[in-house]
């Protein structure tokens, strides 16, 4: 029960709320008291014989006298709980506690005095002001605070209604209004209590849960940037440290003007650049695809890409799959283009149950893995950590003299194998 309020907030807006409809609910036993009180005493105003006419003045100066100062005690009772409402201190509460028990026990022994009226001290009309008392919704702005104020409220009241039915000498018993109304008032200020710590409880939880989100996106978006960064500015910039003096080769001119494009976008690290959305119904799944994608740019730096296998089934990755596989396919053919020392390079697509797999292949130069250097970050970072955010894994074959194989494996759905075999028909008949 949050209310829609802040956690900070939380807390004193219900304990408001409560101690506000207390005493409202308070002056309105209030009110009926003072009324009952005046209609009663009308009621029963002594009646007056030629023989009796000194005597029944006196009870009457008496009785008003009693019934105006109890009319004084239930207004000044009022006015405490007003200010109370207003000002929730501990000196107002504790002042509202002695003025309502003194009102209590005037009213008390003004009903209970009529003769033959009530016999009892259990009825409702004896109640009145007693749940005035209990009501007192006292200072502090927790549901615990205000249960130690209604009990003390309700123990008063008992108290006070105790001596004035001694005094009137009407047998005393506990009315049932007074102790269902305070045990009500108990349930629902402890049910306040703990529903609001089960719901800190629950936001500490879901504070957990968004912070741990918040710190797995942090992670992927480090993790994107620094594939991103490799992919363009570090690659360049290797690729210039190692270029001879001298005017810049086609390629690495053509490298450097499509990584400065790539800069100048502002959706770099976002997944605007994601197919949103999967291929239409009939159209060519390779065409539309990354991968293609990557090697048409890398045949216009001057790189000869021949392209064999299933192409057609890069189209059972989804979009971002097929947009990381793809920049992955991207950088192991700029990597040919700028460490292979050949203008050449085979991508083999092969197709499983459950996985694509994607070979790049040269005949170059080659090179040793566990010896490379800050040179060759685009194997670790463009290429491995993004297949294997996806699930896959990569492998590579490579060593001095022998070219180099780069293996990469992405796991995709287990499609029907009626599709599974038209797609492959398909890829084996002749264009």
């Amino acid at each position: 029960m949050t209310l829609g309020l802040p956690d900070h907030l939380v807390a004193r807006t219900i304990s408001h709320a409560l101690a506000r409809a207390s005493h409202w609910f308070g002056l309105t036993c209030l009110a009926g008291a003072l009324l009952a009180l005046l209609a009663l005493n009308f009621a029963h105003r002594p009646t007056a014989t030629a023989a009796t006419a000194s005597t029944a003045s006196t009870i009457s100066t008496t009785t008003s006298a009693a019934l105006w100062l109890t009319i004084l005690a239930l207004l000044a009772m009022a006015g405490f709980l007003i200010e109370l409402s207003l000002r929730r201190t501990v000196t107002l509460t504790i002042a509202y506690l002695i003025v309502g028990s003194g009102c209590i026990y005037l009213f008390t022994v003004t009903i209970l005095g009529m003769p033959d009226v009530f016999p009892f001290s259990n009825l409702f009309l004896v109640a009145l002001p007693k749940l005035a008392l209990i009501m007192v919704g006292g200072a502090g702005t927790g549901a615990l605070a205000g249960v130690l104020w209604s009990t003390l409220g309700f123990v008063l009241a008992e108290a006070v209604t105790v001596l004035a039915a001694l005094q009137t000498q009407v047998p005393y018993s506990p009315d049932p209004f007074t102790i269902s109304t305070y045990l009500f008032l108990v349930g629902v200020l402890l049910f306040a209590h703990f529903a609001r710590r089960q719901a800190a409880a629950q936001t500490a939880l879901h504070r957990a849960v968004l912070a741990d989100r918040a710190r797995l996106l942090r992670h992927d978006l480090d993790q994107r940037a620094l594939a991103r960064t490799q992919d363009t500015t570090l690659t360049e910039l290797v690729a210039l440290a190692r270029a001879h003096a001298g005017p810049l080769s086609p390629n690495l001119a053509g490298s450097i003007r499509a990584t400065l494009q790539t800069l100048r976008g502002t959706d770099w690290l976002t997944d605007a650049d994601q197919r949103s959305v999967e291929p239409s119904a009939g159209t060519d799944a390779w065409l539309t695809s990354e991968v293609y994608a990557a090697i048409e740019r890398s045949r216009d730096r001057g790189l000869v890409v021949e392209v064999t296998g299933e192409r057609a089934a890069l189209g059972r990755l989804d979009p971002v799959s097929d947009r990381e596989l793809g920049l992955a396919v991207q950088q192991c053919l700029t990597n040919v283009i700028l460490h292979s020392g050949i203008v050449a390079a085979e991508v083999v697509i092969e197709s499983e149950l459950d996985s694509i797999s994607l070979m790049v292949m040269d005949a170059g130069r080659g090179f040793t893995e566990s010896e490379t250097g800050s040179d060759r970050l685009g194997l670790r970072q463009a290429v491995r950590h993004r297949i294997e955010r996806l699930g896959g894994s990569v492998s590579i074959l490579t060593r001095p003299g022998a070219g180099t194989s780069v293996l990469l494996n992405v796991p995709v759905p287990i499609s029907d194998p009626i599709t599974t075999d038209a797609a492959t028909l398909g890829e084996q008949a002749p264009r």
